[in-house]
């Protein structure tokens, strides 16, 4: 089945006062290790769009030039507006997959299990990560059903109400892969910690 991985990477980083998605992730053995070039190589086995802030956005350029050839849109304002483009974008797919760009344990082989749950369930079902306590995150899985839903989304809650209106397919990811993400300075603060110990 054909799907478009849909990576949200136009966040303004703004409690952060840096560009989390740009900033080498520690210990910093190559600048190019990044949260987005981590999301990238995570679906890179799949088409992709990469939504990225406006040009006269101060992060655009890095982020840009992190992608390679990828392909991206730029978009402003909510998070609903990147997600309505990303509908958009998996016009004739048979699923989109929503990534995060700020979740740095999110893999290939993470994304291969949706893959597997989506194809056995012939595409008819929302597939969600959630971490090994249960709690719900990220990837979601998107059957091409659901996407004329997306163009009724505002602001910056997400797809919760799609995803609640259609069936869903829970996959576990090991540890807190698929609810841990560099939202905070103290979450960066906890994840350079972590790498540094290891």
């Amino acid at each position: 089945m054909r799907v478009l991985a849909g990576i949200c990477a136009a966040g303004s980083s703004t409690r952060m006062g840096f560009d989390k998605l740009a900033a080498p992730l520690p210990p910093a053995t190559t600048p190019h290790d990044t949260c987005l070039t981590r999301a990238c190589a995570a679906s890179a086995h799949l088409d992709q769009c990469v939504i990225l802030p406006a040009p006269d956005h101060p992060y655009y350029t890095a982020r840009k030039a992190l992608i390679g050839t990828a392909p991206s849109r730029c978009i402003s304002g909510p998070f609903s507006n990147s997600l309505k483009a990303l509908a958009s974008a998996a016009h004739g797919y048979d699923g989109l997959l929503i990534q995060l760009a700020d979740m740095p344990h999110i893999t290939r082989e993470h994304i291969a299990m949706l893959m597997d749950v989506f194809e056995t369930h012939q595409g008819e079902a929302i597939v969600r990560a959630c971490d090994s306590e249960g709690r719900t995150g990220h990837p979601v899985l998107f059957p091409s059903q659901c996407f004329g839903a997306f163009e009724a989304l505002n602001g910056d809650i997400g797809a919760h109400a799609i995803i609640a209106r259609y069936p869903l397919k829970q996959v576990v990811l090991s540890g807190d892969a698929a609810t841990f993400d560099l939202d905070t300075p103290a979450a960066w603060q906890a994840f350079c910690s972590s790498a540094a110990q290891t």
